[in-house]
């Protein structure tokens, strides 16, 4: 294995679209945008088109479980930057 690849920079991103978190999440399109846009789940804008690394996606759904695990924020709070609980946004 060559350094670049044990460090991961020899690997590509997986990069997906708002339908795929959606379909993951179980969420509609809609609501990955909104999510996206106030910035509750991490994605970036390539002209008008959303898209989101999925690790990053994974990565804040495991610290959110954390932080939930803990006794972590009341309903309605952020939760390590994650998805708000109880926030009323329907999928």
């Amino acid at each position: 294995m060559r350094p670049s690849e044990a460090s991961g920079e020899g690997m590509m991103p997986n990069i997906v679209t708002a339908k795929e978190v959606g379909r993951y999440l179980k969420l509609s399109e809609s609501t990955i945008y909104k999510l996206a846009a106030s910035g509750e789940i991490p994605g970036f804008r390539i002209g008008d088109s959303w898209r989101f690394d999925m690790e990053e996606v994974l990565k804040m759904i495991r610290e959110s479980k954390k932080g939930s695990s803990r006794g972590g924020a009341r309903p309605g709070e952020m939760q390590n930057g994650g998805i708000r609980k109880g926030h009323g946004i329907r999928g």
